[in-house]
């Protein structure tokens, strides 16, 4: 295990203090630690040893008192549970090849001795597999109808539980699930945006540590947000100057300087920001594009009168500079997923640094990660 990954005692710590605060009612389905000797006995009846981060786990909680989405994966079981599934998928297996052996190089079995179901349910289970080699250790899946799966799992159950707890800190998605509050107060690892179970509602789960993130952030400069400039800022607004005038417009100044120095660029692998070196080509191919456009309703430079367009997203949102009538610019969004207009009334360096800093209210942008966000240098 890296050492880069925390210790299985201080991913167990951040799940229980968020639990307490957060989902009491889960946090009372946590069991005590299991008993050391039962661990060993366990390891002798199945014939391995368990990885350092599995013990570690027990010695933590020996699974649940009972079912709980705890986890966005099966639920952790205790040791006794980890060995009668062992004990049954073992049973079932026999000496039945197709379900020993895998049926091609890359593919897995049914099922293997060395296999550690340590988190089960209705049949299928999360495994730590512990064949010899430099992955051992690794967690994948082993389904009732299906072969085992190791290509998008973790490489220790240490990693695993550090993610987890990350991601109740600081918002995002583990194994394609996001985690909830039920109206009981209890977390629950669904889609991203489900809304109810059952008929009840569900409620996007607190993220503490992301929200005092970002809430720094808001402070910080472009510098900080996106890392050093990446144009000349000179050449940069002489040439987006020059574009202006030839348009007949006065572009506003934070825009100028922002897009001089950071324009023709990938922002976090969704926002294109074009810049001096697209400017001219790339209102001139959309100008075209969206006359008529029953969803860009306003002109689009450079025909009079019209919007700039400074930058997409990679779903198809469009972003604009609108002139107003007092001569300052706002922007506005044409946003593909909603199928409307946007108008956000603020000038562009309010709106840019707020929605970089994720403390606008922009639930059509992602939810950026509480760092300062990869630019990558591209043209359109």
């Amino acid at each position: 295990m890296s050492s880069l990954v925390p210790s299985v005692r201080l991913s167990w710590d951040r799940i229980e203090a968020w639990l307490r605060v957060y989902a009491p009612a889960s946090y009372a389905l946590l069991a005590p630690a299991a008993a050391p000797g039962r661990i060993e006995a366990a390891q002798a009846e199945m014939g391995l040893r368990f990885p350092a981060d599995l013990v570690d786990s027990l010695l933590c909680h020996d699974g649940l008192l009972k079912w709980g989405n705890l986890f966005p994966g099966e639920p952790p079981q205790p040791v006794e549970l980890i060995v009668d599934h062992w004990r049954m998928c073992e049973e079932i297996a026999g000496d039945d090849n197709d379900l020993r052996e895998a049926s091609g190089p890359s593919d897995e079995p049914w099922w293997h001795v060395r296999w550690i179901p340590w988190a089960h349910g209705d049949g299928d289970a999360q495994v730590i597999d512990m064949r010899e080699g430099p992955e051992q250790g690794r967690l994948g899946t082993a389904s009732h109808d299906g072969t085992g799966h190791f290509g998008e799992g973790w490489p220790s159950l240490a990693a695993y539980l550090a993610e987890v707890a990350d991601v109740l800190e600081h918002g995002g998605m583990v194994d394609g699930c996001v985690p909830y509050l039920t109206r009981d107060g209890e977390l629950w690892w669904s889609f991203e945006d489900d809304t109810d179970l059952n008929g009840e509602p569900l409620t996007p789960a607190p993220a503490p540590g992301r929200e005092a993130a970002l809430s720094a952030r808001a402070g910080w400069s472009l510098a900080e947000l996106l890392g050093p400039p990446v144009g000349l800022a000179d050449d940069g607004v002489a040439v987006i100057e020059a574009v202006a005038r030839d348009w007949g417009v006065v572009f506003p100044a934070d825009y100028v300087s922002v897009a001089a120095l950071y324009g023709d660029v990938m922002i976090s692998d969704y926002v294109y920001f074009c810049g001096a070196a697209d400017l001219r080509a790339y209102g001139e191919d959309w100008s075209s594009r969206l006359e008529g456009s029953a969803s860009v309703t306003c002109p689009v430079l450079p025909s009079r009168g019209g919007a700039l367009l400074w930058g997409h997203t990679i779903e198809g949102d469009r972003l604009f500079l609108v002139p107003q009538a007092d001569g300052t610019w706002t922007v506005s969004a044409f946003r593909r997923g909603w199928g409307d207009w946007h108008d956000t009334g603020l000038g562009f360096a309010e709106w840019f640094s707020g929605a970089l800093a994720g403390v606008l209210a922009t639930d059509w942008l992602p939810q950026w990660e509480p760092g300062p966000h990869p630019v990558e240098r591209v043209h359109s």
